[in-house]
C-alpha cells in the first residue's frame, strides 16, 4: 500500500488517503474485511449446526440401537423361558390386583439308572408370592401324594401324564387354592441353574452314599453342590428317616437355591439371563422382574417353608404307574395355608432336630410284611435286648412290604421312630395313626431289606 501525495483543493491541503497495492481504498478493504469475514462467521455456525445435528442424529441412532438391542435382550430371555408345549393355562387363574398368588413349581430330577426313573415331576413346590407384604414362602408337596379323581386314588405326578392343566388342577383343589403361574424345571435345567448360580453351599447333617441315587459321595459338613452333586444330594433317601430326611432335604435346598437366585449381589438380569434356558415358565419377564425387586436379597432362613406331612403306603396295584403313594391330611395342608397366609413358620419340626426317645418309655407293636421266616422274632429280640417294651409280635395282613416301615403316632411319634430306626438300622419313619391299626405306641412292620442281626 502507498499514500498519494498531498495538494491543494480549493485552497485546502487534501488528507493523504492510504491506498492498497491494487489502488483500492481503506474504506472499500475494510468494507470487503467485514464482508468475508461475516460470510465466514455464517459458514462455521452452519457448520457447527451440521455438525450438531449430526451429533444429535448419532445419538438417536445409538439410543435406538441400544433399546433396540435392550428389547432383543428382554425379547430373547422371555422367549428362552416361554413355557412349551403345556396347556397349564388351562388350570391357571389370573393374579388378581395386587392380592397374594400362589405359583406351583414341579422338578424332575431324573435317576441314576432308567430303570428308577419315575413318571412326573419329582419334586413340587406351591409357592406363595404376596406382594403387598413383600413376603415369600412355599410348602413341599411329595409327587407321590395321593389325590382322589374319578378313576380312583392316584399320584398327582402320575396326572402329568395328561398334562400339566390335570396335576395343576389337582394340587389347586387338595390345597383349596387358586394357581396363577406354573414353572417347569427338568433335570438337565436344575443342573444348568444350580452350575450357572455357582452352585449352593448345603449344610449336609448326614453322609449321602446312596448308589440309587448317583456315585457322588458327599459327607457330613458345609459342602457347596454343583449341579450333579445336588440331584444326588436330593434323590438319596437311604437316611436316617428315610423319606422323612429326604423330603426335608429338598425343601431346605430349594430355600437355599432361591437365596442364591435372588440375591442383591451382581446383576439379576445378568443372573436370570444365565438360567431363562434351563426353565419353562408362563410368567413374563416383568412378572419374574417383579418377583426379584420384592424379595431381593431374602434370606433362606427368612422363607417361610416346610414340607406336607405325610406318609408312604406301598399297597401293590393301588398307584397305575407301581410307583408308591404319598398320603397326606387336607386338614394339615389346610393348616399350612393358614400359616403361610399369615407370614408364620409352620409348626413343622425338621427331623435333623429330633432327639431319640428313651427305649423304655414306650410301646412297641411288630409284624412280619414279607415271607422271610423269622424276620419279626429276631426284630423283636433285637429290640428287647436294647431296652425297648415289645408287647406284641406277628405278622402282616398281607407279605408286601419292599422296605421297613416304623409307623408312628402322636406328637411324641417322630422321636420314638427315630430311636427304633437307629437301633435297628435300617426302616422308614411314617407317620400311620389314620391308615395304620395298632394299640402300641409304635409298629414296626419288617421289609424285604430285612437281614439277620449278627
Amino acid at each position: 500500500m502507498r499514500l498519494t501525495s498531498g495538494r491543494h483543493v480549493d485552497g485546502e491541503v487534501e488528507t493523504l488517503i492510504p491506498e492498497t497495492s491494487s489502488g483500492e481504498s481503506r474504506a472499500a478493504h475494510r468494507q470487503r474485511t467485514s464482508q468475508r469475514n461475516y460470510v465466514d462467521a455464517v459458514r462455521f455456525r452452519e457448520r457447527r449446526k451440521r455438525i450438531g445435528f449430526a451429533v444429535v442424529v448419532i445419538a438417536v441412532i445409538v439410543a435406538i440401537a441400544v433399546g433396540a438391542g435392550f428389547l432383543a435382550f428382554r425379547g430373547l430371555v422371555g422367549s428362552q423361558m416361554a413355557l412349551q408345549d403345556s396347556d397349564a393355562a388351562d388350570a391357571l387363574v389370573p393374579v388378581r390386583s395386587d392380592e397374594p398368588y400362589y405359583a406351583l413349581i414341579s422338578v424332575e430330577l431324573g435317576a441314576a439308572a432308567a430303570p428308577l426313573e419315575h413318571t412326573g415331576p419329582d419334586v413340587m413346590l406351591l409357592v406363595r408370592v404376596d406382594r403387598q407384604n413383600k413376603s415369600f414362602s412355599f410348602v413341599l408337596i411329595p409327587p407321590g401324594l395321593q389325590v382322589a379323581t374319578e378313576s380312583g386314588a392316584k399320584r398327582v405326578a402320575d396326572l402329568s401324564l395328561k398334562g400339566d392343566a390335570a396335576m395343576i388342577s389337582a394340587v389347586s383343589s387338595f390345597a383349596k387354592v387358586d394357581i396363577s403361574h406354573y414353572i417347569k424345571v427338568d433335570k438337565g435345567g436344575l443342573e444348568g441353574i444350580v452350575d450357572a448360580l455357582g452352585g449352593i453351599d448345603v449344610d449336609i447333617d448326614q453322609v449321602i452314599d446312596d448308589p440309587h441315587a448317583g456315585d457322588v459321595y458327599l459327607p457330613t459338613g458345609t459342602y457347596t453342590l454343583t449341579g450333579s452333586s445336588a440331584l444326588t444330594y436330593l434323590r438319596a433317601d437311604n437316611l436316617r428317616l428315610g423319606t422323612t430326611d429326604q423330603l426335608q432335604h429338598q425343601s431346605d435346598f430349594a430355600a437355599l437355591l432361591f437365596e442364591k437366585l435372588f440375591s442383591n449381589e451382581g446383576s439379576f438380569a445378568t443372573r436370570l439371563d444365565s438360567i431363562d434356558e434351563y426353565f419353562q415358565t408362563d410368567m413374563s419377564l416383568a412378572d419374574v422382574e417383579a418377583v426379584q425387586a420384592m424379595v431381593g436379597g431374602i434370606s433362606a432362613n427368612s422363607i417361610a417353608h416346610t414340607v406336607l406331612p405325610g406318609y408312604l403306603t406301598e399297597v401293590t396295584g393301588v398307584a397305575d404307574t407301581g410307583d408308591p403313594l404319598y398320603v397326606a391330611s387336607s386338614d394339615d395342608m389346610a393348616a399350612i395355608i393358614t400359616s403361610l397366609e399369615a407370614g408364620s413358620q409352620p409348626d413343622v419340626v425338621s427331623s435333623s432336630e429330633i432327639q431319640a426317645a428313651n427305649p423304655a418309655s414306650f410301646t412297641v407293636e411288630v409284624q412280619n410284611g414279607t415271607n422271610i421266616a423269622g424276620a419279626a422274632a429276631e426284630t423283636t429280640d433285637r429290640l428287647t435286648a436294647a431296652g425297648f417294651n415289645v408287647v406284641k409280635t406277628g405278622n402282616a395282613e398281607q407279605p408286601v412290604y419292599d422296605e421297613t416301615l416304623v409307623v408312628y403316632k402322636g406328637e411324641e411319634g417322630p422321636s420314638r421312630a427315630k430311636a427304633v430306626i437307629e437301633t435297628l438300622g435300617v426302616g422308614r419313619a411314617v407317620s400311620g395313626e389314620i391308615y395304620y391299626s395298632f394299640d402300641a405306641d409304635i409298629l414296626v412292620i419288617t421289609g424285604a431289606d430285612f437281614k439277620p442281626f449278627i
